[in-house]
């Protein structure tokens, strides 16, 4: 009888270790796959747009199908607004965004918004629940964000308008303060 016990026992650890390799093996390959791609996408794409470079042109494509270019918006501030819709940090922040906008619509500023990391309809789906303006490129924004150097969702450019990046905001806004000196800069044309 023990002999029996034993031998279940016995059994019964080796599944464990079967299955616990299997799950390690498992984990190391979404590991190497996740590296793989970081990898890539740093070799694939440029370094962050520096603060002081003149942005350069570009051109999106929007939800009806025209182009809308950087070269549009010449003459005035704007915050450039990349945002993905599966991102709950471009969800959270892009009202502080608009606020910036409208609080600064005296001076001209605009929003250009422009989604990455995602589909032309879930960017569409953003843009229309957030109410943001037609100037929002649904297709074209990866290439965009390759251009410039960008990676991560929510990135918000402050550019003055003379096309100088003036100041550059990673990741979730969590309250309106921490725009501001993005704000004043393109509004003052100061750094």
């Amino acid at each position: 009888m023990t002999e029996n016990v034993t031998a279940v026992k016995q059994r019964t650890a080796g599944k464990a270790r079967r299955r616990n390799l299997i799950i390690l093996l498992a984990a190391l390959a979404v590991f190497l796959n996740g590296a793989v791609n970081f990898f890539e996408s740093r070799r694939n794409s440029a370094e962050l747009i520096k603060l002081g470079t003149v942005l350069p042109e570009f051109s999106v494509k929007q939800a009806d199908g025209s182009a809308i270019s950087s070269a549009s918006f010449k003459g005035k501030p704007v915050i450039y607004y990349f945002f993905a819709n599966w991102c709950p940090c471009s969800h959270a922040s892009i009202g502080y965004v608009e606020k910036a906008v409208a609080d600064n619509a005296q001076s001209g500023m605009v929003l250009f918004g422009i989604g990455i990391q995602d589909s032309a309809s879930e960017i569409e789906k953003f843009s229309k629940k957030h109410g943001m303006p037609s100037s929002v490129g649904v297709s074209g924004g990866n290439d965009v964000a390759a251009l410039l150097g960008i990676r991560t969702t929510p990135t918000t450019l402050f550019v003055d308008a003379n096309g100088v990046v003036k100041w550059i905001f990673i990741g979730k806004i969590e309250k309106y303060d921490a725009i501001q000196k993005g704000i004043d800069a393109i509004k003052n044309g100061t750094a």
